[in-house]
């Protein structure tokens, strides 16, 4: 489950015990005199393509420079402290949602707003955005229109102008009526490809809900008009009754499997790939905390690699003698990070994947025939592997951030790693480690380790850390060659003033001589904040921000 608050006990918690950081509104202030007009993007989503390699070659960052990053402009993220939207960067635009239900287009030198999408209906903008064409009519191709899409937490895809933030379409995708969208759509060729989770895991705390139900799965969509071309459902078994408890609440399985990242496309193959979590109850099925490949074009399961059998879980398993708690109870270690499509040196393809368990995997893409695998450290309910991993596909590098936090319920036994690991892609070997220093001093909700999504370059790896401090590394010996810590106020270019705090969910966007840093994530018990930071290289001393 672990694009959710772990326990409904800790988002209380969190909630009653974050400490107070400022978040002054201001007037609306900032707008931006014209719309977007570049549709050259630095990448088209998540990724910088469609393999989820995690590698930004369109930057002039290097080892030389990077300690000449400083703060650009601030914006504070309207809604919540824990934001969840991922940056989409173009030649002058960056797109960011909220957890207020807003979409804003940002001038990417200055921060003003270029225009904001609101959606009374929407609860959180939650997804990253990505963009993709939509062919015109045109013989020439002139009327083709560069289109945003971003999915929310109440189940809905929409599709927006890029240039203008006009809504195009929306859609409701779900068949079940606690369907959430979290992880990030992939777009190809027309159509995009949605990954399917629910908020079913955390209602079955109720002692009077049955569970559970809901069914992890895929849609296929046609950019053009949102409608659904194909749903997959991870679990195939039918759906029966198992037992009763208070009574009269009946229980129901198999359940589960969500699907929380992003689907990789492979078009060489006709292929998309995806990694399943854990069962929400009994019994456990063969296709949860699984790595799982697809037919493009029709949906069809064509193969499963499952790495945990027997894994069911959900909240009620943190609660004393609770009936939807199913009897595997654990240990939650599905994949939160999305799959890797990449190439060793000498050229054969490869599918790297990473587990909450600290488990590391190699495949074959065309079988998902096992090749390696490598543990690091012990997982745990954020990790192990949480949100994502990066490649340098050319010095044949696989970069593995490691959590390990420690959490007051955590299943997982053994000695921690929090930090960043370089593994050979080949081999799996371990090549180097690099391991968080503690670095909070008795800061109130800081911990170490690396949760969020990484980014690497030709010759730098970023990493933000659950210490709400972005690194940069040299990849090939792990030491850290820049850190800013992004714990503290700001004065947003919106108005007001704003606050980072833990830096975790889909992590930093490198974009030419800027890095965008979303700071601020109040789940797990961890600090809260809501500000997007935006640094860039220093301009012959034009830039007066901070750096470290």
């Amino acid at each position: 489950m672990h694009r959710l608050i772990c326990f409904a006990i800790l988002a209380a918690f969190a909630a009653v015990t974050s400490p107070s950081f400022a978040q002054e509104d201001g007037p609306p202030v900032g707008l931006c005199a014209s719309d977007a007009t570049s549709t050259d993007f630095y990448a088209a989503g998540w990724d910088y393509g469609t393999s989820n390699e995690r590698f930004q070659s369109r930057t002039s960052i290097n080892q030389g420079n990077v300690d000449q990053l400083a703060v650009k402009w601030a914006f504070r993220l309207e809604g919540g402290v824990s934001p969840h939207s991922h940056p989409l960067v173009s030649g002058d635009t960056v797109y960011i949602g909220t957890q207020a239900g807003q979409v804003h287009a940002l001038d990417k030198e200055t921060g003003c707003i270029r225009w904001t999408f609101q959606d009374p209906e929407m609860e959180e903008a939650r997804t990253g955005i990505i963009v993709g064409t939509i062919a015109s009519d045109d013989d020439d191709g002139e009327g083709d229109k560069a289109t945003i899409f971003f999915g929310s937490t109440d189940g809905r895809m929409h599709a927006l102008d890029a240039a203008t933030g006009a809504l195009i379409w929306v859609n409701y995708v779900g068949d079940h009526s606690m369907t959430m969208l979290t992880g990030t759509p992939t777009f190809h060729d027309g159509k995009i490809y949605v990954p399917i989770s629910s908020t079913e895991v955390v209602y079955a705390m109720m002692p009077w809900y049955g569970c559970c139900s809901f069914r992890g799965n895929v849609v296929s969509l046609d950019a053009a008009t949102g409608e659904i071309l194909w749903r997959t459902h991870v679990i195939q078994e039918e759906l029966v009754e198992t037992g009763t408890h208070h009574l009269f609440v009946q229980t129901r399985g198999p359940s589960g499997a969500p699907i929380w990242s992003s689907p990789l496309v492979d078009p060489e193959r006709g292929l998309i790939y995806v990694g399943t979590g854990e069962n929400y109850s009994s019994p456990a099925n063969g296709t949860s905390d699984s790595i799982i490949a697809m037919d493009m074009q029709t949906g069809e399961i064509r193969w499963v690699q499952q790495y945990l059998e027997g894994d069911a879980f959900n909240v009620a398993c943190g609660m004393e003698d609770h009936g939807n708690c199913p009897e595997e109870d654990g240990p939650d270690f599905d994949f939160g990070a999305p799959p890797i499509l990449t190439e060793t040196i000498d050229g054969t393809p490869i599918m790297l994947a990473g587990q909450k368990s600290g488990g590391v995997y190699a495949m074959n893409p065309d079988t998902g025939e096992r090749i390696w695998e490598e543990y690091i450290g012990r997982g745990g309910l954020i990790g192990g592997i949480h949100w994502g991993m990066a490649v340098n596909k050319k010095a044949g590098l696989l970069f593995v951030p490691v959590s390990d936090m420690l959490f007051p319920f955590n299943p997982a036994e053994g000695e921690p790693e929090p930090g960043l690991f370089a593994l050979d892609i080949k081999t799996g070997k371990r090549l180097w480690q690099t391991n968080i220093e503690d670095a909070c001093k008795g800061r109130e909700l800081c911990n170490i380790g690396l949760s969020a999504g990484i980014v690497a370059t030709e010759d730098l790896v970023f990493a933000g850390g659950l210490d709400a401090r972005i690194r940069a590394y040299d990849p090939m010996t792990g030491d850290v060659l820049w850190t800013f810590d992004t714990l503290r106020d700001y004065d947003a270019v919106n108005g007001g003033v704003t606050s980072g705090g833990t830096i975790d969910t889909h992590g930093p966007v490198v974009a030419g001589d800027m890095l965008f840093v979303q700071s601020g994530y109040a789940h797990q018990i961890l600090h809260g904040g809501n500000v997007l930071v935006a640094f860039q290289l220093k301009r012959d001393g034009q830039l007066t921000g901070d750096s470290e």
